[in-house]
């Protein structure tokens, strides 16, 4: 692996701009550590299971029928009926990764980062004989470019009302596809710095389609920026930093550039902060108090119908992603943590089938929203990921009150899900799309991404798979 100290990266610097070093790392670096290819490797299987639990959802589906006159092409789509053209099944596939609000968070960048990732590189694959230990260094060199220029930006950026899976998901897939496809450093450079010229998305679109559509339109982003520089198109060699730079642009000001290159290579993201894989399919900023609400329900002696009122805190950034108190549909159910505590409190479970029409109207769930209220405090979610505390507390009628918190929610690479785990939730996603007899193959066959010969094969043996049933 390409090791660059923070000493010598601020040497180099005084010649080289750190985002054409953070360019030269990512098209070289390899040869990453078994734990790195292990997360890898999971976080593939954890986006199979997500993309095939949204290929039919309304938005994926609306999706596939916006591009069906021009999208045509020999990529595998999931959900749609024939294969398409590259940037549109990364756009079709990021959103069915992304429509259930199922797939993994990444701290230090704010973002669903293999919502975009995966999508994108798959999209890449077909008929270029590529590798999986190829596909996973892209990977990982794609969360790696996230992650750093996530603490170049974050959390002012997040905290402005920009949805980061958008913007800098785009930013260092692009630069994560141009490394697949073989790039230099200064095409890397080109890519991400051409990914900045597409780059958007507002958190004012949670609990709507186009949410998960951000992820696609991501994903769809870093393949044609990657297709651009290699081309030959050319693109600013500095587009982060100065008065005019997408960070300043964007709301993180006039930060410092050079920490995106601090130990560059010394360390790697997928090592020390991980990927969340998500237990519960709705937003994540609700997931503490949710677990924290399980720890107490699971008590001796913890009745539904003792209970008064629920409190949970939070930090002010996670309260403002859950925006509605009082859900009217399924989209805005995911992002209202009042209703994913009133699930979990009622039924001891947060599942993919809670958050249907159906779901929503429930009568029991919706006596219980007036009564849980979520509570602010600040200064929580820091440049160096977005982690948190969350406290929910529990009143009983008696007058008795009883509270926990919760650091690491399940899932978290404090606290993972195991194997079991993994196979459940992908056993769960295939079930939920109508393919739960084919779940142990299409696991089998997602698990093999990573050590594949042909990446283009496996996925093809995934189509194969879900056509069949």
């Amino acid at each position: 692996m390409n090791t660059v100290t923070a000493q010598r990266a601020r040497q180099m610097g005084k010649h080289r701009k750190p985002f054409r070093i953070l360019s030269e790392w990512a098209a070289g670096a390899g040869n990453f550590s078994p734990l790195a290819y292990r997360r890898g490797e999971d976080a593939f299987s954890d986006i199979t299971a997500c993309m095939i639990a949204g290929m039919n959802d309304v938005s994926t589906g609306s999706v596939i029928n916006a591009v069906a006159e021009d999208g045509s092409g020999q990529c595998f789509a999931f959900g749609a009926s024939g294969r398409m053209s590259a940037p549109y099944a990364a756009l079709i596939n990021g959103t069915a990764a992304h429509a259930l609000d199922f797939d993994d968070n990444f701290a230090p960048a704010f973002t669903h980062a293999t919502a975009v990732l995966a999508p994108a590189l798959l999209a890449l694959v077909n008929g270029r004989g590529i590798g999986g230990t190829a596909l996973i260094d892209a990977f990982i060199v794609g969360l790696e470019l996230q992650g750093r220029i996530g603490r170049l930006m974050q959390p002012a950026h997040y905290e402005r009302g920009w949805h980061s899976t958008s913007t800098i998901g785009a930013i260092g897939t692009a630069g994560a596809c141009a490394r697949l496809l073989g790039a230099t450093p200064d095409q890397v450079l080109a890519a991400m710095s051409a990914a900045t010229s597409m780059a958007a998305g507002s958190k004012l679109q949670f609990g709507s389609m186009m949410k998960p559509i951000h992820a696609g339109l991501a994903a769809k982003n870093a393949v044609l920026a990657a297709r651009f520089a290699m081309a030959g198109i050319g693109a600013n060699d500095d587009p982060l930093a100065g008065d005019w730079g997408f960070a300043a642009l964007t709301g993180a000001g006039n930060i410092d550039a050079e920490v995106m290159i601090d130990h560059l290579g010394e360390t790697l993201e997928i090592e020390t902060s991980g990927l969340l894989a998500k237990r519960f399919p709705c937003c994540g900023a609700i997931h503490r108090s949710v677990d924290a609400l399980e720890i107490l329900r699971n008590e001796p002696g913890f009745l539904p119908e003792a209970i008064d009122r629920i409190e949970t805190f939070l930090p002010e950034m996670a309260k403002r992603n859950l925006r509605f108190d009082r859900p009217v549909d399924e989209m805005e159910a995911r992002f209202s943590g009042t209703y994913c505590l009133a699930r979990m409190l009622s039924d001891g479970a947060l599942e993919l089938g809670h958050f249907t029409p159906h779901g929503v109207r429930d009568e029991r769930i919706a006596a219980w929203l007036p009564r849980i209220r979520l509570v602010a405090y600040e200064n929580a979610l820091m440049v160096d990921g977005a982690n948190f505390k969350a406290t929910t507390r529990v009143y009983r009628k008696d007058g008795g009150i009883v509270e926990t918190t919760v650091s690491h929610p399940k899932g978290s690479p404090e606290n993972p899900l195991n194997g079991a785990d993994l196979l459940a939730k992908f056993q769960t996603c295939c079930a939920w799309s109508g393919h739960a007899a084919a779940a142990e193959p299409l696991f089998e066959l997602a698990g093999s991404l990573g050590t594949a010969i042909d990446v283009g094969e496996v996925m093809a043996g995934v189509e194969r798979t879900l056509r069949i049933q």
